[in-house]
């Protein structure tokens, strides 16, 4: 186990509404344990039997008869040998067995199409944890930030072999996160999807919605502060990419922007399961967009930091809210 302490900005309580002087708040030690386990030891001991010769038994020779006494003993066939395939797949199940698929043909299928990639990454996979755990640090540091942590958490990094699709993902047990991080693909691959994991668990461990906004206006802020706080952290990115949108969805969107924001104006304090099931399903692409226009405009209008915007009560989020976006939808 490895544990730090982290220097991170704390917010204060009660903190007014986006007010200009609000004062920058206290800088306070914030517990963060962190737990390390890397499976790449795994996959070396895999790929060190799977990539080696495999020797084929010769056929028996057939044994003659002796002097007439006894009778031929005719020659064995030669053992059939499996596949390079089907010898790696199988080494693969018993030795390694971690994909970031979540089926055995897509795993299959995603191994045999990295296989001859792997030598060349081979250094950076020896080096395992180590040899990224700056990474994780820094991602930490900055998002922390920008959210003033006031609540301790627990994260293991979970570094694994991939088979080059670059995928970060995560999952919370027994009160830890585990965040996996591939180690066969560069640190710029990983950068946006850890910063973006990072900036969901941090937001919900200290929003005062945490991980379940309230109403419209609460899922608004949450969806974007935290394509924000990504641009913040991971300068150079098309907005889409923050959004996690594609860049079809984003122009329809903004398309339909004025005709969106007045309807979602009408509905920022309603919290039934309804509305925020559609806002959060069929209709999450103009949720992301409103929401980077609305926490654009407080930031820069308002002055507000993303910290205050995800600590404020539903009341005064919902009233500060339906006045931005009104001025949003009368501009062009």
């Amino acid at each position: 186990m490895r544990q730090l302490i982290l220097a991170a900005l704390l917010a204060t309580a009660g903190m007014p509404a986006f007010a200009a002087t609000a004062k920058a708040p206290a800088k306070q030690a914030v517990q963060l344990e962190v737990k390390v386990r890397d499976l790449s030891p795994l996959f070396l001991d895999f790929y060190k039997v799977a990539s080696a010769p495999v020797v084929q038994a010769p056929a028996a020779p057939a044994t003659p008869a002796a002097d007439g006494k006894q009778a031929a003993v005719p020659a064995a066939p030669a053992v059939p040998v499996e596949s390079e395939g089907d010898r790696r797949w199988r080494l693969f199940k018993k030795i390694y067995n971690v994909s970031a698929h979540e089926d055995d043909a897509a795993t299959r299928a995603a191994l045999e199409a990295a296989w001859p990639r792997y030598a060349a990454a081979l250094p950076q996979i020896n080096a395992g944890f180590d040899g990224i755990a700056a990474e994780p640090a820094e991602a930490i540091d900055a998002l922390s930030a920008q959210y003033f942590l006031d609540k301790p958490f627990s994260v293991r990094w979970i570094t694994y072999v991939g088979a080059f699709e670059g995928r970060v993902w995560s999952q919370e047990a027994d009160g830890i996160v585990n965040v996996n991080l591939p180690l066969e693909v560069d640190a710029k691959t990983r950068a946006l999807p850890l910063h973006r994991i990072l900036s969901k668990v941090m937001q919900d461990k200290n929003a005062h919605f945490g991980s379940q906004p309230r109403n419209l206006a609460e899922l608004l802020i949450s969806e974007g502060v935290q394509a924000h706080v990504l641009r913040s952290t991971v300068p150079g990115h098309k907005v889409e990419t923050y959004l996690n949108l594609n860049a079809e969805q984003l122009a329809q969107a903004s398309s339909n922007r004025k005709a969106t924001i007045s309807t979602i104006i009408t509905k920022l304090g309603d919290g039934s399961a309804a509305t925020m099931g559609s806002y959060a399903g069929e209709q999450l692409a103009q949720t992301r967009y409103v929401g980077w226009l609305l926490v654009d405009y407080l930031v820069k209008k308002q002055k507000a930091r993303y910290a205050d915007l995800i600590r404020q009560k539903p009341a005064d989020l919902v009233k500060a809210s339906t006045k931005a976006l009104a001025v949003i939808n009368a501009g062009k």
